[in-house]
């Protein structure tokens, strides 16, 4: 068979594969009058990648001469299915690896969240053997799974070294530690590798369209909005539509919205993620009513452009924060009819957020069954509606299905279904499973769960002493929830100290933490405590922030503060609120 026939037929095989249709694939297969080594390959590859992991097993055996391609093929098949035991016992059999043999496993381990056992194949990598693709991989896997200083540490600790054997990080490279600097706020750094990549030459006007993306990207999320337009303006011709959207998001994330409308106003193309930043931009500046409009506007202009997965996310959330259900189930239906709710598994997340939060368990319940596909996060959202909504158990029967690939936002779910739901036992016990378990290290999220359980159990001392022996620094929220539980079980002594932490941690909101402290005083019968502390926010003329309440009525959105003496319907608000309070003062006795 000519050479070119067979190409021919390796192209058409993978056209197939990679549509999924694996029926024609393997007829087409079986047809070739002769195969090659791409020709197994590449079935075995499009096996792995539909989850077919036995079919791929049963074609890697019959294989009739194995060759390095083929047990890498195989080995991606295996972590592309989460066989990683599979994947390691094939690993250590193979009688030869080449670089692509260790960038897969380091790229599956991470893919899956085993970063430790990717770090241990990228360290086993003999030195000269290293190259930047398998330095660029192992930096991807800890930026995946946000391990971000960990990122740049391997980053920083490596380029010397590696740089010495002529080792240079590349454009990808640059992206990934400009990304890490920004979540962690590293701007200095940053700015010293700005330097770095300009002495590469990946600055400029002769520099990666999308690495000066990058930079903008850094720059506007740190606050440093003159840098970031400063290489917007000095890209000139080259800009492409993400450097617009690139921009316009860092306005958007830095509040200033109407700069970024008029950015958005100049764009000449615009794409959906375009209209999804500003969507989202107007609703973080709590411009609700421009937010819906634009996702109206958006879908009038179908079939050019069309909401997608991201918008519904970002529109559902709207209807989540206003508990507008109306809205919600509108949105809901839509999706249903364009065909994109049973599939997608970014709208379905949003609807069970959605639905939970409102308080719908069945609703959010009824899309987790509906849904064809499921991730991390889908798992992790029911498991966390159930678990506010006060069905701990059933909470914590899905989460024994998932713990094989439970994160650490499963485990945040677990112990807030825990602590709703009063199991203080069950708590600890998946608690201490986290690391001896599941090599998760509990964060602040967990032990600020755990204050939380034992607070609402009434063990307050036990929560005092698990928040000050944690291994972290305890924030607002820790010794907040410590608060609250001092108020609900009246325990005075440790009020007291959980207020003057907050106090000396958040001196912005003293009045709030006072008011709380007065309280807790006038619960415990400690009278003239709570004289004083009032008499002294009245003589400081502190004030608490109000909260703020929202409904939307008759397509309409009203928002509501404590002793609202503004809102036009004031007047029969507190008709309304004097009738609610007699009735309760009467049905309490």
């Amino acid at each position: 068979m000519h050479k070119r026939d067979i190409c021919f037929f390796n192209r058409l095989l993978n056209s197939y594969c990679r549509s999924s249709s694996l029926k024609e694939a393997r007829e087409l297969f079986e047809q070739m009058p002769e195969r090659n080594a791409v020709s197994w390959c590449t079935m075995i590859s499009g096996y792995g990648k539909s989850g077919e992991i036995h079919s791929a097993n049963k074609l890697f055996n019959e294989i009739p001469e194995k060759n390095l391609v083929s047990f890498n093929a195989m080995l991606s098949a295996y972590l592309n299915c989460g066989r990683l035991e599979s994947a390691t016992k094939l690993f250590d059999e193979m009688p030869q690896k080449n670089p692509a043999t260790f960038c897969t496993m380091i790229a599956g381990f991470s893919r899956l969240g085993f970063v430790e056992r990717a770090r241990t194949v990228f360290y086993s990598i003999p030195f000269r053997e290293q190259s930047v693709i398998s330095w660029t991989a192992m930096i991807t896997g800890y930026v995946q799974n946000d391990q971000n200083f960990e990122a740049l540490k391997l980053f920083l600790l490596n380029y010397g070294e590696f740089y010495s054997f002529n080792i240079k990080p590349n454009s990808f490279t640059f992206n990934l530690v400009l990304k890490s600097c920004s979540i962690l706020l590293f701007l200095s750094l940053g700015k010293q590798i700005h330097g770095t990549m300009i002495k590469f030459g990946f600055d400029g006007y002769l520099g990666h369209v999308f690495v000066q993306n990058s930079l903008m990207n850094f720059y506007a999320k740190l606050g440093e909005l003159v840098d970031a337009e400063k290489i917007f303006n000095g890209m000139r011709e080259k800009k492409d539509l993400g450097s617009w959207n690139t921009l316009m998001a860092g306005y958007a994330c830095q509040l200033n919205i109407d700069k970024a409308m008029h950015l958005f106003s100049k764009m000449e193309n615009r794409d959906t993620l375009s209209w999804n930043i500003i969507i989202q931009g107007l609703a973080d500046n709590d411009r609700i009513g421009e937010a819906l409009e634009c996702f109206l506007s958006l879908a009038q202009s179908w079939p050019e452009l069309k909401p997608n997965p991201s918008t519904y996310s970002i529109v559902i959330s709207l209807s989540t924060t206003l508990t507008a259900l109306e809205l919600g189930s509108q949105i809901h239906t839509h999706t249903v009819k364009f065909g994109l709710y049973h599939r997608n598994v970014f709208i379905g997340n949003a609807f069970i957020s959605m639905y939970s939060r409102c308080g719908l368990i069945e609703e959010s319940e009824n899309v987790f069954q509906e849904m064809l596909e499921r991730d991390i996060v889908t798992w992790n959202s029911f498991i966390l509606g159930l678990g506010q909504n006060g069905f701990a158990k059933k909470a914590l029967t899905v989460a024994d299905k998932v713990l094989h690939i439970a994160n650490h936002n499963t485990f945040t779910g677990i112990l807030t279904a825990c602590s709703h739901g009063g199991l203080v036992n069950e708590g600890f016990k998946y608690f201490n499973s986290m690391a001896n378990d599941h090599g998760i290290e509990p964060n602040l999220d967990h032990y600020t769960c755990m204050i939380d359980l034992l607070g609402r159990a009434g063990r307050l001392n036990e929560a005092l002493e698990l928040l000050q022996n944690m291994p972290f620094m305890a924030n607002c929220v820790a010794w907040g929830t410590l608060l609250g539980a001092c108020l609900i079980h009246g325990d005075a002594a440790i009020g007291k100290l959980s207020a003057q932490k907050l106090i000396a941690l958040e001196p912005e909101d003293i009045a709030g933490w006072y008011v709380l402290l007065a309280k807790i005083y006038t619960k415990t019968g400690k009278l003239e405590e709570a004289r004083e502390i009032r008499k002294m926010i009245r003589e400081r003329g502190l004030k608490k922030e109000p909260g703020c309440s929202w409904i939307r009525m008759r397509n309409k959105v009203h928002g509501f503060v404590a002793q609202d003496m503004g809102h036009p319907h004031r007047t029969e608000v507190y008709w309304i609120l004097e009738i609610l309070n007699k009735e309760m003062r009467e049905e309490g006795g």
